[in-house]
This record gives C-alpha cells, structure tokens and sequence, in this order.
C-alpha cells in the first residue's frame, strides 16, 4: 500500500486541537529547545489555545491525516519589520523526510509575500541537528549568542536567511519532485501516482528549477528511443510541471535551456515528449516541434495530448512528422 503523501497547511481556530497535540509532543520532547514549557502548555485552555492561533501564522504538516511537524510565522518586537520563523518541530518518525522542509518553505513564502526579503529564528545550542538543517537550507548565524529568558543555561543562537527570489536550475533526485507532480499534474491526488519505474534508474536525469531551496519547476529526462528519428540517441520528457504561483516567468524555458545543454554534452540528439495540448504553446516557442498525427488521450489523466520532438544539433531544424 502506497504511503500517504505529506502536505503542509495553515491553520485556523477550528484547529486549534492539532495545533495543542503537536506542540505537547514538541514540548515533551526537545524541552530546551523552546522558550515555553510543557506544564504551562498543559494549563492551556481550549479558548487561550484558540487565540494563541490567531497570532501568528501557524502550519502543520501532515502525512495523510496524522499532524507530523508544526512552525509558525511572525513577528519581532525588539526587531521592527523583521520577519521570524517560530515553534519549528517535526516528530521523531519524520526526520529526514521532506516535512522540515516544507514547513520551512511554507514560512518562507508567507515572508516574502509580506514583503520581507530575510527570514530570522532562534535555535538552541541543545539542538545541533536542528541547527545543522537550518545551515544546510541556507540560515546562517548572525550576532553574538545569548542566554534564553526562560532558562539561563541555555544559549541561544540567531540565525539569518536571505529569502529574496533568485532562481537557480540544479539536478537533484527524483523524489524532491512528487509533491509538486502531485499537486500540478495529478490534481492533488493522493491515488494517482506521480513515480516513473526509472525514475531511481542511474541514466535518469532529474532538473528542478528553485527559487531559494523551494522546487518550483521538474522535469525528467529518461533515456529511450524516439517516435520520430528512431535512428538517434534520444531522451524522453516527462513530468514537466511549473507551480501555479511560479508559472508565467519563464522560469520552465530555463530550466528547459539547462537541461538540453546538459543533455546535449552527454550525447543526447533529440528530445521527444507526450505534451498536453494545453501546454503545446509553450514548448513551440521553446523551439519544439508538433509531431504530425500523433494526437492522443493520455491513460494517466484522459487529457488531450500530442507528441512533441526537439533536436538538439543547433545545425539540424526541430524533428517533424
């Protein structure tokens, strides 16, 4: 049986029951990495627990129905205009999946639509793993350390992390795609799959496209033989996909650009894909030629398509029927 997906949300009043559970399990479990306690949590009543959530803005993660991490998004007093990331948690179980760092991502982008271009938390000297994450999704520490309000033995850090839009293409594994396949080609849909059996295959090639450490752009690059020039070295697209917020800045056509050169130096001759026909503009001004009836209903989502080719000797016009 497939293991359910992980999503991330925000949370509102109504949830005020996940928010407590989370946070007990968070106090309970890393104490001294927070600046409240578990028995004053405890104290908390149903209606404090309620306005608690609507001061910040509160995310939980999610794995199927099970609340598995938590992280809020807020405000300094003592740092005017600052933008802070609070409360970041993730249940043992969870560790090294990609909850942390959706959770990160989800602050990170209700920062910036806020108009801030730098993120801020606070991280304990008790919680080395936690930050070593942070460092490894690009915070680094600022300022001299200090002593925590709550606990006096405890030393405290402050960590920085610019959040400023900068896109960059990198290849990364297949997996840091299935959540953005999901949501942008599969509807959402925890039943439909958003896995090709090669996808872990060695002559994959996987090219995200990322604004700061979010995957805003995939695309799959499977060695196999073409439906047009079945005589040269070809690779099949598959899952390209541009995340709604993301779409419209051209950010697919670079990530496109990056992976045909790539392709290119390994000795790749001609791109071929099954494109929706929603999509069929887009890849025409990228330099992708229609091939002459090849129109199809997909099996996986009974869209209408079409196959496509691109050939990448810049000597040589684009493939056609």
């Amino acid at each position: 049986m497939a293991e359910s997906p992980l999503s991330v949300r925000r949370i509102d009043r109504a949830d005020w029951a996940a928010l407590r559970t989370i946070r007990l399990e968070a106090l309970a479990d890393a104490p001294q990495a927070f600046g409240s306690t578990l028995d004053g949590a405890t104290r908390l009543s149903a209606r404090q627990w309620r306005a608690k959530v609507t001061t910040s803005q509160y995310f939980v993660a999610e794995r199927g129905r099970a609340v598995v991490g938590m992280a809020s998004g807020g405000f300094n007093e003592q740092r005017p205009g600052t933008h802070w990331l609070y409360g970041m948690y993730v249940t043992p179980a969870e560790r090294g999946s990609l909850a942390a760092k959706l959770l990160v991502r989800v602050v990170v982008d209700w920062a910036r639509g806020d108009g801030g271009d730098e993120l801020y938390l606070h991280v304990a000297s008790e919680a080395p793993r936690a930050r070593a994450f942070y460092e490894k999704t690009g915070f680094a520490v600022t300022g001299e350390p200090f002593t925590m309000e709550r606990d006096p033995n405890v030393t405290m850090y402050t960590m920085k992390k610019s959040i400023a839009n900068e896109f960059r293409v990198a290849r990364v594994d297949a997996a840091e795609f299935y959540e953005l396949r999901r949501r942008v080609l599969r509807e959402n849909d925890a039943t439909k799959s958003v896995e090709d059996p090669r996808d872990r295959e060695p002559t994959a090639i996987h090219f995200a496209g990322l604004l700061d450490d979010r995957v805003v752009v995939s695309a799959s690059f499977y060695p196999t033989s073409a439906p047009v020039r079945e005589d040269l070295t070809s690779y099949q697209l598959r899952f390209m996909a541009v995340d709604f917020d993301a779409q419209g800045h051209g950010y697919g056509a670079q990530v496109l650009a990056v992976a045909e050169e790539a392709l290119r130096d390994a000795g790749a001759e001609q791109l071929w894909a099954n494109a929706r026909d929603s999509a069929l503009g887009f890849y025409t001004a990228t330099g992708w030629e229609i091939i002459t009836d090849s129109a199809n209903i997909s099996a996986e989502t009974q869209l209408p398509h079409h196959k496509i080719a691109k050939l990448l000797d810049r000597e040589t016009n684009a493939a056609s029927g």
